[in-house]
């Protein structure tokens, strides 16, 4: 076996020339790239789809051959739609509204998510957002570790493995390449990118890429719009390294789609749920429930209820949507919202277009936005300090300013209006009382500046062995508020930031404070060192790999308002966990419970005040494997062990609720001893250990790789609906165990013919123990046991197939992915229906006409228009079918609707 990591040293050369090369060294950041390449086989080369890969860990990548087969714009999470044991659900057919990624079990928010070697994990909750992702022009590699995080992945989050996009090189020679593209709902989306080629007395390189797409959402009014832009300056350093430098800017304006909803039924009422009104359900008569065929009053009510049409849905399982378009709910399609001229002395609610006593606007869908602005900056850097020692430098920054848009209807006498001199209210619409609700922009907003840094020490003693050192640094300064605007005479918003950027439209107090629905300001820190070793012995047959990590985490929490702990004091503040923003003084002193009273809400509603904490998490963390590979055959065979840490998320610690309390009319009886408030959470973090075992075959014509995997998950966190208090607040269920088998086989049959075939089984299980159970009532600590139920989302089987033909310049790709049946709710209470989608991708090669690098192509997206269930977006359960106790819960599944089939062209010039 050649050894490729003495080569790159000796040579300084960038480790994606190997990329360029066909050879398989694709990690996350300089120094894994480095350190791997020690692994690489010299005659692994790809017969089709995926990347041939022989580090002793389960692992898939992609590259530009096949990205460059999907649909323009497309998120790479969807192209990734083919890698065993990974599922990912689209919430659009072009990638722009974001998805919802699985693997073996795991959410997007316990992955980790690299590029370049730096964390896009949302530095407060964790969450990937798909659609704030690099163009896939100018990626040169996507890769997924499905289970083990690498050995120096910065994360804070991740136990269930790694998500890791690379970036194309400037090239060495001139040129312009574009993709213009038209689709499906209007679709016009166009990328540039500008290389300038070697230059100046060094041989710098550099290229810039902007793209723009627009196009209207498949249902419900509304669009999405996109621009990026991307640049990067590229200095080879000869024997001494190379140094890289890369910009980016993303800028979203999107409408949401509006999902399928489901409340729960029972034998005296049906419903039929809105999402458009949270919580918002009409009963069914007597008459309408004997025509849908539900059981009468008094009768046992079996697993079922209404979808958003009314049809019935069976027992067990939720329906497909069969409509022919537009199929589920969507938001109000009035082109303007109406807002009514103010009259003195009348007290008016702000209604619909259509009149009525609906709050304003509430399903507009111009309200019903995520906008958002991010960007970074990265450096990635190879210094050989010796032949043997090497340095790699790669720090970054990034921005991000982001919401969920939302309105709110506010009373001019809600006491955040009175301010601290303790007037009545505010005249918020001029007309001289204080008898109307008036309805203003509230969305939430969170805004982060973040600093990292990833660096190694590399020593390779010989050709077979290689040490490294590694230290990650991640400083996410997190701010979050929402200061609330007015809103334009036809309901949009001024600014889509609300105040926090349009100062000049900000709702204001009495006493020029501005009204906030929250504020709150968070460091999420990480500091962690790690070490490596990569060895080969038998004649470079056995690869030993062999690592630690140590990762220390802190959470320092400032809360900036008060937040209601007991009691409810107006018709747009019901319940506790509700933060009071205000400029008013308590009217009593902290009480032994930890809370506080206000003269203007009443002396039964209680606040817990503002305060600070510092949470802080570390473990030392094994992450070993083994490989060998048996001389001159291309099998080789493998086995992994990797422990994992994922601390509580940095938002959800700001939850912290009542203990110690009985009850008393449906709320905390907080004046009982040992009855107390707590501002912050007290959550465990949760830990994995992660084993795989496997085989692969690298041959002339057919890779083949088959891997078996456990996974032991303690103190696994999920957020639930407490009833009572009226807030979703985290609890630690104790232990579940997710086990199951991936398998891939890509096979090149004739020169011009290749099959791509991957199939995973997966079963997820809650542990029996005294945790494992979902707490419906904390105060109580009644709950409902979720022992032996599976995690929601994963399906238990999924299959996917490509073909791919290639004759006289055209290139025909056919496939598709079989998504077996899910479940909605923690509780296993309802499931999806499994489903099938199919694409089709068709390109000829304008270079047989003399125009080299060029082609067009013809995209579709769910060719055979399944009708199906996509994400599911809320995992709180108070949700309960058979025997619904709990009035006014409100935590359902929220589904998205699969996209029905859509088509593109692109033309991609090269000059």
């Amino acid at each position: 076996m050649k050894n490729r990591l003495t080569k790159i040293l000796m040579a300084g050369a960038s480790p994606v020339i190997l990329l360029m090369t066909g050879g398989p060294v694709f990690a996350q950041s300089t120094a894994t790239q480095q350190i791997e390449a020690v692994t690489v086989s010299a005659n692994a080369s790809s017969t089709g789809v995926l990347v041939p890969i022989v580090v002793p860990k389960e692992r898939a990548t992609i590259d530009q051959n096949f990205i460059n087969t999907q649909p323009a714009g497309q998120s790479i999470f969807e192209s990734l739609n083919l890698v065993p044991g990974y599922n990912f659900t689209n919430a659009d057919p072009y990638g722009n509204s974001g998805g919802n990624v699985r693997i073996h079990g795991f959410d997007g928010n316990r992955i980790s998510f690299t590029w370049d070697g730096m964390p896009l994990n949302d530095s407060g909750n964790y969450a990937i957002f798909t659609n704030q992702v690099a163009d896939s022009e100018i990626i040169a590699s996507a890769t997924v570790n499905q289970g083990s995080t690498d050995v120096d992945s910065p994360t804070a989050s991740a136990v269930g493995g790694v998500i890791a996009i690379t970036t194309t090189r400037p090239k060495e020679e001139f040129g312009v390449l574009s993709d213009t593209s038209y689709g499906s709902f209007n679709e016009v989306r166009e990328f540039l990118r500008l290389d300038s080629g070697t230059f100046g007395p060094f041989g710098t390189r550099a290229f810039a890429s902007y793209s723009y797409s627009y196009y209207d959402k498949w249902k419900g009014p509304g669009y999405l719009q996109k621009r990026q832009y991307n640049a990067e300056l590229y200095q080879d350093l000869g024997a001494t390294g190379w140094v890289s430098l890369a910009v980016h800017y993303n800028e979203n304006r999107n409408n949401f789609y509006n999902s399928v909803t489901y409340l729960e039924s029972n034998a005296n009422t049906q419903y039929i749920a809105n999402a458009a009104t949270v919580g918002g359900a009409t009963p069914l008569s007597a008459a309408q429930s004997a025509a849908a065929g539900l059981p009468t009053i008094g009768v046992a009510a079996p697993n079922v209820a209404l979808n958003d049409r009314g049809s019935y849905v069976g027992v067990g399982s939720l329906p497909l949507p069969t409509t022919a378009s537009g199929y589920g709910l969507t938001w109000d399609e009035a082109p303007t919202c109406t807002r009514p001229a103010a009259v003195a002395g009348t007290a008016q609610i702000e209604a619909t277009s259509s009149g009525g006593t609906t709050p304003f606007c509430t399903g507009y869908y111009n309200v019903r936005i995520n906008p958002s602005d991010t960007g970074n900056i990265r450096l990635a850097s190879l210094f050989h300090l010796t032949d043997e020692l090497s340095l790699t430098f790669d720090p970054s920054i990034q921005y991000v300013l982001a919401n969920g848009g939302g309105i709110t209807v506010l009373a001019e006498t809600d006491p955040r209006l009175r301010g601290a001199g303790g007037a009545a209210g505010k005249d918020l619409n001029g007309d001289g009382d204080l008898l109307d609700q008036i309805a203003v922009y509230t969305p939430n907003n969170t805004n982060t500046i973040r600093y990292g840094l990833n660096t190694s020490l590399l020593w390779q003693i010989n050709k077979d062995h290689a040490f490294q050192l590694a230290y990650t640094g991640d400083y996410g300064l997190h701010r979050q508020t929402a200061q609330f605007a007015f809103m334009q005479p036809n309901g949009d918003p001024f600014d889509v930031f609300a105040g926090y950027k349009d100062a000049g439209h900000r709702v204001l107090s009495a006493d020029g404070t501005p009204i906030r629905g929250r504020d709150r300001r968070s460091r999420a820190i990480l500091n962690q060192v790690a070490f490596d070793y990569e060895g080969n012995y038998l004649d470079e047959a056995l690869h030993v790999s062999a690592g630690l990590r140590l990762p220390f985490m802190e959470r320092d929490l400032n809360q900036l308002c008060y937040v209601q702990a007991a009691g409810a004091f107006s018709q747009t503040t019901p319940g506790a966990g509700f933060q009071y923003c205000t400029s008013q003084s308590p009217s009593t002193a902290p009480a032994a419970n930890g809370t506080v009273t206000f003269a203007q809400t009443g002396a039964t509603n209680l606040f817990t005040p503002p305060g600070t904490t510092i949470a802080r998490y570390n473990r030392l963390l094994p992450n070993v494997g083994l490989s060998y590979m048996l001389p001159g055959t291309g099998h080789m065979v493998f086995a992994s062990f990797a422990e994992g840490l994922s601390a509580p998320r940095t938002d959800n610690l700001y939850n912290g609720g009542a203990s110690g309390c009985a009850t008393a009319t449906g709320v905390p009886a907080p004046n009982q001893a040992g009855c107390t408030f707590s501002t912050f959470a007290a959550v465990k973090p949760e830990t994995t250990n992660n084993y795989d075992l496997g085989y692969r075959y690298t041959g002339e014509n057919v890779n083949i790789t088959l891997t078996a995997y456990n996974t032991q998950f303690k103190n696994r966190i999920v957020t639930t609906f407490d009833a009572t208090q009226g807030i979703s607040i985290d609890h630690n269920i104790g232990s579940v165990n997710m086990d199951g088998v991936d398998a891939g086989l890509d096979v090149r049959l004739m020169d011009n013919l290749s099959v791509y075939t991957s199939a995973s089984y997966e079963h997820t299980r809650v542990s029996d123990g005294p945790l494992s159970f979902i707490i419906t009532n904390p105060t109580t600590g009644t709950g409902v046991s979720i022992a032996g139920k599976e995690l929601t989302e994963t399906p238990d089987w999924t299959f996917v197939q490509r073909y791919q033909y290639n004759y006289a310049g055209f290139t025909l790709g056919f496939g598709g992915k079989y998504v077996s049946r899910r479940f909605a709710t923690e509780t296993n209470d309802y499931r999806l229906p499994s489903y099938v989608t199919a694409n089709l991708d068709l390109s000829y090669d304008l270079g047989e006409v003399g125009w080299q690098g060029s082609y067009i192509r013809f995209n579709a997206e769910n060719l055979f228009n399944q009708k199906y269930f996509g994400s599911v977006q809320t995992l709180r359960t108070c949700f309960t079918p058979y025997t619904p106790t709990t009035s006014g819960c409100t935590s359902y599944p929220a589904l998205v609707v699969g996209s029905p089939p859509t088509f593109q062209v692109t033309l991609r010039s090269v000059f």
